[in-house]
């Protein structure tokens, strides 16, 4: 398998990205007062836990979760309640509404794929109950529910910039109360990893638009920088993963990856976007495979999440055709194990994630359909 992948998961970063921007909107968070860059969007949770005072209380999660979200909770003292998820990846407010107990002290709730929860719901158990509501939009940026963009309800707000945006690392804290400093303020984390993914990404963008050029550039980059991206490899610190280390929690986004963020034309990364999930939707034609079978107004989907019945095989098909589809989600926290939630159990077992982001065109996508309809067909 050629370990370039003819449609990735993840959008490359171009010489656009590097141009700053003076013709287009400011959208949340970034239009907001006090978005505290970090490193990690789990470093953002774990920092969000300690300014709400969640040590030794109870914070109510969902059982359809990444895993690292809750290591950062538990990390910052907090203890877990699960509640229940359905089919459609929505959180239940009725099974939230019946967890909350004596020590509950927040909600915490995520936005799947940039599909908004029934927030006006949740708010109100948190209400009720006196809790904090935390609003995970790692997979949800730009996204908005009618005419308020998702996070700005939460007493907190989280983000993950480099799943949706080219950047090599990147999160986000938004706290809806201004707090003193009461932890260590952000650190830099080091430059030459990010310089090494940044150039990386530009080449392997060139290369899969010019593939014999681009190609030739990219070797030819390879073979003058290998000793500094071996040193690179040594300082990096891995985005991605489902661990949680409690010793870069201190670490912010570094300035490089902050002036790619900022030059970002946000209205069309939500344009572009929308459209190329509409179009995969309609081209695959199986809305009843969809876990989201329809696309609100004001959703920025981060992925297609496609149903299939063996998720093994159909990885396999997919990355043989040049497709980085991505194994969304097959495992959770080990602590979620204690109750079992057959909708979350199912959603496991079935979800695949297909790219529909900005850097996609539509021979992309269709391409990406016509290897759908060949999973689901056989």
């Amino acid at each position: 398998m050629d370990a370039l992948m003819a449609i990735p998961s993840v959008p490359d970063l171009g010489p656009a990205q590097w141009v700053p921007r003076t013709d287009s909107r400011v959208l949340f968070p970034f239009n907001r007062t006090g978005l505290e860059l970090t490193y990690l969007g789990r470093n953002a949770v774990w920092r969000a836990a300690r300014l709400l005072g969640l040590e030794g209380w109870e914070v109510i999660v969902p059982a359809y979760h990444h895993g690292v979200e809750l290591s950062a909770l538990l990390h910052a003292g907090a203890r877990l309640r699960f509640a229940r998820v359905d089919a459609s990846g929505r959180m239940d407010p009725d099974d939230v509404r019946s967890r909350v107990g004596p020590r509950t002290r927040a909600i915490y709730v995520i936005h799947y794929a940039g599909f908004p929860q029934p927030m006006e719901e949740l708010a109100e158990v948190a209400r009720r109950c006196g809790a904090f509501l935390i609003e995970d939009c790692a997979l949800s940026l730009f996204s908005r529910e009618a005419d308020r963009p998702l996070g700005s309800r939460g007493d907190a707000a989280i983000f993950c910039f480099y799943k949706t945006l080219p950047v090599p690392h990147g999160g986000g804290l938004l706290m809806r109360e201004f707090h003193a400093a009461e932890l260590t303020a952000l650190a830099p984390p080091p430059l030459l990893p990010t310089l090494s993914h940044l150039t990386g990404s530009m080449l392997m963008a060139a290369e899969r638009r010019s593939r014999g050029a681009g190609r030739l550039l990219r070797e030819v980059a390879k073979s003058f920088t290998r000793p500094v991206r071996d040193r690179a490899r040594l300082e990096d610190i891995p985005v991605g993963t489902q661990a949680f280390d409690p010793e870069v929690v201190h670490l912010g986004m570094s300035a490089v990856a902050e002036r790619v963020l900022r030059n970002v034309d946000a209205d069309e990364v939500v344009r572009r976007r929308r459209a190329n999930w509409l179009l995969l939707h309609e081209r695959i034609g199986r809305p009843e495979r969809a876990t989201w079978s329809s696309l609100p107004p004001g959703v920025c989907p981060l992925f297609y999440a496609l149903e299939v019945d063996d998720k093994d095989r159909a990885l396999r098909l997919f990355w043989s055709r040049g497709i980085q589809a991505v194994d969304f989600w097959r495992s959770g926290h080990p602590a979620a194990t204690c109750e079992h939630f057959p909708e979350v159990t199912a959603l496991r077992q079935r979800v695949v994630e297909l790219p529909c982001h900005q850097g996609l065109g539509p021979e992309d996508i269709e391409h990406v359909a016509q290897v759908a309809r060949e999973v689901l067909e056989t």
